[in-house]
């Protein structure tokens, strides 16, 4: 009797064994548990102190980067390579996890045909870890950013495959599109690195009747469901940025511009201006921070907040969405000083703040001397009134914690000053 009761038990052991496995097996992509890890990414190619003292606010607020070691551009001849002059040293003091990216530029390439741009890829990403490693720095992982045109990402997929085997033992992560979702081969591309990162922001080819936003959060959700669906690990990345896109007269993208830099389109360019919203992002993050898909492993910002760098969000914006909620919005109307009163505008809150507002000064007692507005302000003086307004077309943004200097009022006594701010 004892013998047949613990043959019995080690059978429904064996059972219980067999089931755990192979539940295991079919199970390649679990219900992701536990805080939902956030890195950036660090795009400079210009490392000043503004730039280590992001790495140093990172170090505090995410959980790793992702920086840009290089960029290859590959639309000419001879593919040619920009490499920024990153401070390995401050990347070696980091207390998080350090990534390398390689930004690829090319269009219409087929990596088959194109022997020169796959050996200068492969040299340029072997020389980027070979300098981390002299310096000290270890690398998690290395990204490669290319937009592949969809019909060729067969193509690119036996790329990616030799590149992996070439870095070994550094993972290769690729970034893709949410348009290769789609594709046959895609699957297979994704399998062939060791992660994907998923980029759901995007100036959109064509310009979209309401559309402001580098970020449909609908569209956004979406594309993340489709992707758990496949089975395979992936990342998000989520934008931070301002963008501008001009488009021809048939609503063909003519280029995008980033970092205040000047672009020269043809007069007949209609211009656009997209943002990332915080508000809608936010919903995003509290969502998928409480029930995310399976397979979502992160999300990753693109990117880092520099203080030189004026199209993306500040710190503040950043870490109220990476905690899933709404900055917040405090726009006040100071003065300072009597003799003359100077007005400005002061962003107390954690979200940025867009111009055009108006901003209305009226008194009962006292005479108005002089007054003066500052540059791209106008003034309408009135009996017992100043309206300050921006001046027409001026596109004005007041970043969390900054300050605007509108203009000044001189009186021939100190007047009970009332103020009024109002969007226009």
């Amino acid at each position: 009797m004892p013998a047949r009761i613990y043959s019995h038990g080690v059978t429904r052991i064996v059972w219980f064994l067999a089931a755990v496995l192979l539940s295991g097996c079919h199970r390649e992509n679990p219900i992701p548990i536990g805080p939902l890890t956030q890195r950036g990414y660090l795009w400079q190619r210009d490392w000043n102190p503004a730039v280590g003292a992001a790495v140093g606010e990172a170090q505090n607020q995410m959980d790793g980067l992702v920086v840009l070691a290089a960029e290859i551009h590959a639309n000419g001849k001879k593919p040619s390579v920009i490499i920024p002059e990153i401070s390995w040293t401050t990347l070696k003091n980091a207390r998080k996890p350090c990534s390398l990216a390689l930004r690829l530029e090319a269009t219409h390439l087929r990596f088959s045909q194109n022997p020169e741009v796959k050996t200068c890829v492969k040299q340029t990403s072997l020389a980027l870890l070979k300098s981390a490693s002299d310096q000290g720095v270890a690398v998690a992982e290395l990204q490669l950013d290319y937009d592949c045109a969809s019909s060729k990402l067969d193509d690119y997929r036996a790329f990616v495959e030799e590149l992996k085997i070439a870095i070994r033992p550094t993972p290769l992560v690729i970034t893709t599109l949410p348009a290769w979702l789609s594709e046959p081969a895609f699957p297979a591309l994704v399998r062939s690195a060791n992660a994907y990162v998923l980029q759901v922001h995007s100036v959109p080819n064509q310009p979209e009747s309401g559309r402001e936003s580098l970020c449909d959060p609908v569209l956004a959700r979406k594309w993340v469901g489709k992707a758990s669906k496949l089975g395979i690990p992936f990342s998000v990345a989520l934008p931070t940025y301002h963008a501008i896109g001009g488009y021809d007269p048939s609503g063909k993208l003519l280029g995008v511009v980033m970092d205040s830099i000047q672009q020269s389109w043809p007069p007949s360019t209609r211009i656009l201006d997209f943002a990332a919203n915080p508000d809608q992002i936010a919903g995003l993050i509290a969502q998928w921070t409480a029930d995310r898909p399976a397979g979502m492993k992160e999300v990753l910002w693109y990117r880092v907040p520099v203080p030189t760098d004026q199209e993306n969000w500040r710190w503040p914006t950043l870490k109220a969405v990476m905690n899933g909620r709404k900055p917040k919005q405090l726009l006040e109307v100071t003065i300072s000083g009597n003799s003359p009163m100077d007005l400005h505008l002061i962003n107390s809150g954690e979200s940025e703040e867009a111009l055009p507002y108006t901003v209305t000064a009226t008194w009962e007692n006292g005479n108005l001397v002089a007054s003066d507005a500052l540059s791209r302000w106008t003034v309408e003086i009135e009996k017992g009134r100043a309206v300050f307004k921006t001046e027409p077309g001026v596109r004005l943004r007041l970043s969390p914690g900054n300050q605007l200097d509108i203009g000044w009022l001189r009186f021939d006594k100190v007047p009970n000053l009332t103020l009024q701010l109002q969007a226009l």
